[in-house]
């Protein structure tokens, strides 16, 4: 379930539990107040319209004895038997003929005998038999009714009325309380409600939060390897996803600022180690013609030329150095243009075949492909071609090295091969072939084997025409460099 979907929830029964709360905490307040308040009448309104109501009920009965048994009698009696209980009330109702007595047990006696005061009828009857009379609080009230020719009854009414003034004197339980209780049972219903939806909502944004700053105290230790499983879907699944997605970044990033370092030190070792080998040569034929150990004319020329050729050697490698620096910051003349694969790799292919042929280069060309077009700077082009040649050159173990040249559109995009027959190299050396200064082997840090920037450049190149380098085994056993461009359209389309 989602955050949104929980708050929703949660908005809804924030009012909805309060209010069926409330309704039942008010109906168990009413029955409580049901159950305990004793319900009489606070004036004498009510008080009149009781004695009335007990008077008319009384008639109904006794005009009508035949119909005791009906259902309406019987409402009628137990309606006055509610209003005598609830309002201290007795009724005496006795048979008359000629408006006097002739039975002196009561034909109906409801209510409490306590309620009964003699003294009341006598007075009364002293007064002439019916109506009013009162003393001490205490009343009763006669009526006479007559049911046929000379029959009658004698209702006497029996009351306790304690005076308006007098009320405070004896009060009742008072109700004062209800809207109070109402109040705090509310006050308490909202307090516990918002208790229950709070942890409703909190308990599932506290757990992924949790595991979220474990993750950052995972990473902030170095443990890059940590990853945040969460399955749930809600709105912090793209969060733990973008977490993920970060460390994993921020461990490419921290290896590729290692390898960085790694290949600066690299490179200050390699600058260090080509450059001291030239440089002592230089150093060792400056001080022998310094020294007179040249003493013949040729000796001298041969240590000049030594000296000159080891001096070309140091600019040759400080230009490539310089080169790689500017490729590497992305500085450098690049001006591509259309070529036609055929033309350019077999011109070059011819031309360091012959440039090379003395020193045991042997080419053979083989399968490539008419029609494909390169978008790509002749230059840097040709570059590549040549220091792959040359690293075939430097490392061949025999007199000659064989250069196979083959090239096939694949798709949109061109594979060109050119493999030697050479040593080869371990498949451990293989990836790390286009490393700065980097060679294979012991057999291979000879100084006259060049300085390992020529395929680290020719990489760099091969990245900017859109396209990648990598080293592969020969099929004789030696070294083949694949070269992967994208092309143009094809000429005639």
């Amino acid at each position: 379930m989602t955050i949104r979907r929980r708050l929703f929830i949660s908005n809804i029964l924030m009012i909805v539990i309060p209010i069926v709360l409330a309704l039942m905490l008010a109906a168990l307040l009413a029955l409580l107040l049901w159950s305990q308040f004793d319900f009489k009448f606070s004036s004498s309104q009510d008080y009149y319209e009781a004695r009335d109501s007990v008077m008319q009920g009384a008639e109904q009965i006794l005009e009508n004895p035949d119909a005791a048994s009906s259902g309406h009698t019987e409402l009628v009696v137990n309606r006055v038997k509610e209003l005598l209980a609830s309002n201290d009330m007795a009724l005496r109702a006795y048979e008359t003929r000629d408006g006097k007595v002739i039975n002196e047990v009561p034909r109906y006696a409801l209510g409490t005998e306590t309620f009964v005061d003699e003294p009341l009828n006598q007075a009364l009857n002293a007064l002439g038999g019916t109506g009013l009379v009162g003393k001490g609080g205490r009343e009763l009230y006669v009526s006479q009714i007559e049911t046929e020719e000379g029959s009658g009854y004698r209702i006497e009414l029996y009351s306790t009325r304690v005076p308006e003034d007098v009320q405070d004197a004896h009060p009742r339980p008072h109700a004062g309380w209800i809207p109070v209780s109402l109040m705090l049972g509310m006050i308490a219903v909202v307090f516990f409600t918002s208790r229950f939806l709070t942890r409703f909502v909190f308990q599932k944004i506290r757990q992924p939060l949790q595991i979220l700053s474990d993750g950052v105290t995972q990473i902030r230790d170095g443990n890059l390897d940590h990853r945040i499983e969460y399955t749930r879907k809600d709105e912090f699944r793209p969060v733990c996803e973008a977490f993920n997605e970060m460390a994993g970044r921020l461990k490419e990033s921290v290896w590729a600022v290692q390898k960085q370092e790694m290949n600066r030190k690299e490179l200050l070792a390699g600058i260090s180690h080509d450059l001291r080998s030239p440089l002592t040569s230089i150093k060792a034929y400056a001080e022998g013609l310094l020294d007179g150990v040249a003493t013949t004319h040729e000796a001298q020329r041969r240590y000049a030329g030594m000296i000159k050729h080891k001096a070309e050697d140091i600019d040759h490698m400080v230009s490539r150095l310089f080169l790689f620096s500017k490729m590497d910051l992305g500085d450098y003349p690049n001006y591509p243009e259309d070529l036609d694969l055929r033309e350019e790799v077999g011109e070059f292919f011819q031309a360091v075949a012959e440039e090379y042929a003395e020193q045991g280069l042997v080419v053979q060309m083989g399968r490539l492909e008419e029609g494909v077009i390169l978008h790509a700077d002749p230059v840097q082009f040709r570059r590549v071609l040549s220091n792959i040649v040359e690293n075939s050159l430097k490392y061949k173990e025999r007199p000659k090295v064989t250069v196979s040249v083959h090239a096939v559109r694949q798709g949109d995009t061109l594979r060109l091969e050119v493999e030697d027959d050479g040593p080869g190299v371990t498949d451990e050396a293989l990836p790390k072939l286009f490393d700065v200064f980097y060679r294979s082997d012991a057999s291979r840090s000879s100084p006259h084997r060049g300085s390992g920037l020529g395929l680290a450049i020719s990489e760099k190149a091969v990245t900017f025409m859109g396209g990648k380098i990598y080293a592969e085994h020969g099929r004789s056993g030696g070294l083949r460099i694949v070269i992967e461009l994208p092309t143009a359209v094809k000429k005639g389309e």
